[in-house]
């Protein structure tokens, strides 16, 4: 690492989403009834349970791609999670079953924001300096994440994104980063930073291109033997703005 003062104040930075922006278990609760209820009409009878555990294994199915580097989009492990009901499902009932999980996300007030990210993003973007989110998207589409976000009032911060669904990669791929850091003008590497909860994919990704790694464990304490420690380890976003050199 360079020296601090090399690095601090920072010019850029960079946020996960799930359990650093958002608590990653407030979404998707309604899902197995929602998309029974779409899957009926179309003569694909299954129970909400049926639905929810074909969707837990298609959700290890993604994980494995993630864990890989291997980009699948929502429609790829809907029609995955929906290949474990007991019975057949048609191209139209995957279609219908997209439509229904995005819809069964998409009520913003069901979601938990981490406490203290609104007055921590107006700090750092009061300070001037440009934030971006970095995300690996799962079942829930960039669509309705960026949503969520405009319903709290917390897009306007952010100056760029960066979705894997429409990056086209996972982190700690180093170009998710670099499409980030292209977003916001290309801002000194060792003046940005990026904020996340993950060793495995927002540690290793931010120090193999050579930004201040931040691991936030407000929400989610990733364990010790999973990947690398963080430059800066931060429990609280109250915490982040003088933690990065801004006061």
């Amino acid at each position: 690492m360079s020296d601090a003062s090399d690095r601090f104040p920072v010019q850029a930075v960079t946020f996960d989403f799930w359990n650093t922006i958002v608590a990653e278990s407030a979404v998707g609760a309604s899902r197995g009834s929602r998309i029974a209820d779409e899957l009926g009409p179309l003569g694909v009878d299954v129970t909400p349970a049926q639905v929810a555990a074909a969707f837990d294994q298609g959700w290890e199915w993604f994980v494995g791609r993630w864990k890989a580097n291997e980009h699948t989009t929502t429609r790829e492990s809907v029609a995955v999670s929906l290949s474990h009901l007991p019975t057949p499902v048609t191209d139209d009932a995957v279609v219908d079953a997209v439509t229904a999980l995005v819809v069964a996300g998409s009520d913003p007030d069901s979601i938990t924001l981490a406490p203290g990210i609104g007055n921590c993003l107006a700090t750092l973007s009061a300070a001037g300096v440009q934030l971006g989110i970095i995300c690996d998207v799962g079942m829930t589409p960039s669509s309705t994440l960026r949503g969520y976000l405009e319903h709290h009032g917390l897009l306007q911060h952010f100056d760029y994104w960066s979705f894997s669904d429409e990056v086209g990669c996972y982190k700690p791929d180093p170009r998710i980063f670099a499409h980030a850091a292209d977003g916001l003008g290309r801002p000194d590497p060792a003046r940005t930073a990026h904020v996340g909860d993950l060793r495995r994919t927002d540690v290793a990704g931010a120090q193999g291109v050579g930004w201040t790694a931040v691991r936030y464990h407000g929400l989610s304490d990733d364990p010790r033997d999973v990947g690398p420690e963080a430059d800066v380890v931060v429990a609280h976003h109250d915490d982040l703005p003088a933690a990065l050199g801004i006061s």
